[in-house]
């Protein structure tokens, strides 16, 4: 563990020095694996709306508690959705009526970096923008950010030699999570009466996810995500809905190939919450496409053997209504939460 001291030299020199445009206040960041340096330059203005007149004449150790408390300490740091502590280090003068605030702490070492500066909107004049100048695991961002949009993104690398194996759980634990895809897939399997039936069915959205996973994960097509999530639910209804009619007809394969495309866009959206780099993603859609296929036909290879079982037993047909019945709820308790 560095000292303060020792931390705040280090962000001073790994950051080059830039002056804060139109006297605006200033954020040097580095971040360093789960390691992470600030440096706020803020106005003595700003420090006085803020902590009130004589906020700015309180004894060193106060006045940095204070100062960090409604700027840095409030700013809810966190990495991939996970919070980071952030700890003052040190307070001092700056130059042109400024001070400087230094800050440690610690962060997850994956997913982006987010922060909000809601005091840019108690304060006034040129303190409402802040410039940020960031070095985030050896990659420079710049942002001017302001009270209007107080919130900052920093966008981390992905490590491609280590990407595939990672990608690849990550699509098999977003089948076993996937809840909707799992009720879907069940419809999916009830409707296969025969093996060539379900060979077929599956064949086809497997086809078809794998399809649009692509198009979406690479940008070619884009679609709100509400109405992807909308649509997956209503297709649980569909085909919950055709299973409780016992229309089990030889081209269902077309209908699981239809609403294939429409789970392919929701699976994408694991992805593109990455914010990958066109290199990275292309690793990274094979690994999880894969993991995918891993999780579903691990799903399809245990409930085949107990939906044999269910339909030689005397209440067969009892089960498959029990079944399409609840996934008709599930999917329209679903298709309310997220259409309304």
């Amino acid at each position: 563990m560095r000292s303060p001291g020792v931390a705040v030299v280090l962000l001073l020199a790994a950051v080059p020095a830039f002056g804060h445009p139109l006297d605006m206040s200033m954020l040097n960041v580095q971040v360093e694996g789960g390691r992470v340096l600030q440096m706020l330059t803020i106005r003595k203005a700003s420090v006085a709306e803020l902590l009130g007149p004589s906020g700015t004449e309180l004894p060193p150790e106060e006045l940095m508690a204070a100062v960090f408390s409604v700027t840095l300490g409030d700013s809810k740091l966190s990495a991939g959705g996970e919070p980071c502590e952030l700890t003052p280090l040190q307070i001092e003068p700056g130059e042109e009526d400024t001070l400087r605030l230094s800050a440690a702490g610690s962060c997850p070492p994956e997913g982006s970096l987010t922060q909000s500066f809601g005091y840019l909107q108690r304060v006034s004049g040129e303190g409402r923008q802040l410039f940020v100048l960031a070095d985030v695991d050896g990659e420079a961002h710049r942002q001017l950010i302001d009270s209007a949009n107080a919130h900052l993104t920093l966008a981390r690398k992905v490590k491609v030699e280590q990407s595939f194996f990672g990608f690849t759980r990550m699509g098999v634990e977003h089948i076993f999570t996937g809840y909707d895809h799992l009720v879907f897939l069940l419809g999916l399997l009830l409707a296969g009466s025969s093996w060539r039936r379900l060979l077929a069915v599956v064949t086809s959205f497997t086809v078809a996810h794998s399809i649009t996973l692509a198009l979406a994960a690479l940008s070619v097509i884009a679609l709100p995500s509400t109405l992807v999530e909308s649509a997956i639910a209503l297709s649980i209804i569909v085909v919950a809905a055709l299973n409780l009619l016992g229309k089990k007809s030889d081209h269902r394969w077309m209908l699981a190939f239809g609403f294939g495309l429409v789970h392919g866009f929701g699976f994408s959206s694991a992805l593109a919450e990455l914010e990958l780099s066109r290199s990275e993603l292309l690793s990274a859609l094979f690994g999880f496409n894969v993991g995918v296929e891993l999780g579903q036909a691990t799903l399809v290879l245990l409930a085949m053997p107990l939906l044999a079982l269910m339909r030689r037993g005397h209440f067969a047909r009892q089960v498959e209504l029990g079944l399409s019945l609840g996934s008709i709820v599930l999917g329209s308790y679903w298709l309310w939460m997220r259409a309304v």
